[in-house]
């Protein structure tokens, strides 16, 4: 029930990806993110949907932006879709996902950005089908470890490696501390490339951390991030409805 309950958490608040500014859809997926508006993102998804579509008719390249972008988008969606019990919709999007992150494996199979993202779509059918959680779990991990052994700076890798660390049980090898500090690694980098502005991604990643630190009782950096990410974005719907009280209450 533990493993069930950080999951669900996970798949709330970790929605993030590898690639920053690649489509002209991302301040609108932004801004959705913000206002926790999924209609509006599945709506973009959409749109994105159909441009790819339009691309692929003619010349493209496998690993184009918009392409890169919409695996991101998908990413996202899925583990609202979870934690909203809406499974049938996504693995719908989960699949999609992976049809997208396996062509571009397919022509670059060391890839550690999508061998990241293969890890965390391996998570998604956790959510789904918890009875198979020790299957996946393996697979999950397996291609974490990948990932982090051919980029061990990506920050999508950290990322990951970290859901690893920090969802796991202790006897699987869990560790929440170490977890925590890819976490935070993640965020240096991603504010040492200056791509914090208009990123869903680095807001999300800044929420988990903060409900991370709660979770643990660290009440001192738990208000740290809290304050970092209500800077970051002073109108963002979800940490204020969410975990605002929580905070207020330590």
């Amino acid at each position: 029930m533990e493993r069930k309950k950080y999951l669900l958490i996970f798949l709330i608040l970790l929605i993030g990806g590898a690639i920053f500014g690649q489509s002209k859809y991302d301040r609108e997926i932004y801004d959705s993110y913000v206002k926790n508006d999924m209609a509006g993102w599945k709506q973009t998804i959409k749109l994105a949907e159909r441009d790819l579509a339009a691309e692929s008719r003619g010349a493209f390249s496998y690993k184009s932006p918009l392409r890169v972008s919409l695996i991101n988008y998908y990413y996202g969606i899925c583990g609202w879709l979870i934690s909203q019990k809406e499974n049938k919709q996504a693995m719908e999007y989960i699949k999609k996902g992976e049809i997208l992150i396996e062509s571009i494996l397919d022509k670059e199979p060391e890839n550690a950005t999508f061998i990241a993202y293969k890890a965390a779509f391996k998570g998604f059918r956790i959510g789904i089908s918890n009875f198979k959680a020790i299957y996946l779990g393996v697979q999950s991990l397996n291609h974490a470890k990948k990932a982090m052994a051919l980029e061990p700076e990506n920050f999508r890798v950290l990322i990951e490696m970290g859901n690893v660390l920090y969802y796991s049980p202790s006897f699987a090898g869990g560790d929440k501390q170490k977890g925590l500090e890819l976490y935070e690694k993640a965020v240096y980098k991603i504010e040492k490339s200056k791509s914090e502005q208009y990123n869903w991604q680095y807001l999300s990643l800044l929420t988990s951390i903060t409900n991370a630190y709660l979770e643990i009782g660290n009440s001192k950096k738990a208000l740290e991030y809290y304050n970092k990410t209500t800077s970051a974005e002073p109108a963002f719907v979800w940490i204020k409805q969410n975990l605002g009280p929580k905070i207020r209450n330590m």
